[in-house]
């Protein structure tokens, strides 16, 4: 981006109520790999200060604007519905304008640390501190998602996309006759159990720890990047992401290079370990919701899979081969029992 945009942005935040007295300058860093589908993220330091106040995020396409418009609608729609709560688990959303013809979503820096860095070592060896950590999830996701149940008004129907997923998985990975049918059969479980949901409820749609994390204010655990979040009446992919990410990050080191399939055989065998004991203290923490519905373990695990691997495809046309990770991790769980 060109000093022009930097100093348009200044201005622009500069007739923000709160902040036009105060003057910026404003570091850039790219999102992820610098590719034409990902954002630059620009923080905004106040003079003198050691930590940001501000950060903004740009597409490198302008077409891109609606994740952006989507993470300020739910965050606004969040810090509505969570009230004093909200500041102590999400960012929070201060404008979405357009500079330069770019969009550009400006939100409050959260200051804490990482949890991809702080629980790198525990993923792999797991110990009380992951338990705990996979407790604390459970029962942050529960409290937030509770918070966000509406009853449907008469008539409010909530479309699933899964049936759309499923097609287009289909149609990418051209599957064997027995996971067509495992697919098939995946459609009429997600269906079925969607009919007993009388809420609906915001989930994040990208909950993993790299998404998350420690608040250095007050400790607790602060909810990151809200540009897949979506009106539900299933919170079964917020649940199961936490639970395959982790294990795909708690792979030996010796796979995390080699193919996608010996990795997601290797993300499996972790999953078998932690059902032991840390799957059923994370479920057990998040417990049994009334108002709307989740998947059995299996079946909320597949279907996560599942959208993740169309998930690229979908929404920027193109298949990329970091998605096999997630056609391996579906094939080897069709054999998972609960």
């Amino acid at each position: 981006m060109t000093n022009a945009f930097v100093d348009d942005l200044s201005n622009f935040v500069s007739t923000l109520e709160g902040f036009k007295s105060t003057s910026f300058q404003w570091i850039s860093l790219a999102l992820s790999l610098p590719g034409f589908d990902e954002n630059v993220i620009f923080f905004g330091f106040e003079a003198r200060q050691l930590y940001p106040t501000l950060v903004a995020k740009t597409p490198r396409l302008p077409q891109n604007r609606q994740a952006l418009q989507t993470e300020y609608n739910r965050l606004t729609e969040l810090w509505r519905l969570l009230g004093d709560e909200a500041e102590y688990c999400l960012q929070k959303a201060i404008a979405l304008t357009t500079i330069q013809n770019q969009p550009v979503l400006i939100t409050a820096f959260l200051q804490g640390k990482s949890l991809s860095r702080v629980f790198r070592k525990s993923f792999r060896s797991p110990s009380e501190d992951l338990l705990a950590l996979a407790v604390e999830t459970g029962r942050t996701l529960r409290r937030i998602v509770d918070r966000t149940a509406m009853r449907l008004e008469v008539g409010e129907e909530i479309r699933s996309e899964f049936p759309e997923m499923v097609a287009e998985y289909k149609r990418i990975y051209t599957p064997p006759r027995h996971e067509v049918q495992a697919l098939d059969d995946l459609v009429g479980e997600v269906e079925r159990l969607a009919l007993q949901g009388e809420h609906k409820i915001l989930i994040q749609g990208d909950f993993w720890h790299g998404n998350m994390l420690r608040s250095s204010q007050h400790g607790q655990l602060m909810l990151m990047d809200w540009q897949y979040a979506r009106w539900s009446k299933d919170v079964s992919l917020d649940l199961y992401m936490f639970l395959l990410a982790g294990a795909l990050a708690a792979v030996p080191k010796r796979f995390m290079d080699g193919p996608a399939e010996s990795k997601a055989q290797a993300a499996i065998a972790v999953l078998r370990a932690w059902n032991k004991r840390l799957i059923p203290a994370y479920l057990h923490a998040f417990g049994q919701p009334q108002q709307y519905v989740k998947l059995p373990l299996r079946a909320g695990m597949l279907a996560c899979c599942v959208e993740n691997a169309v998930r690229i495809s979908l929404d920027r046309n193109s298949d990329k081969p970091r998605d096999l990770i997630w056609k391996f991790m579906f094939s080897g769980l069709l054999d998972w029992h609960n």
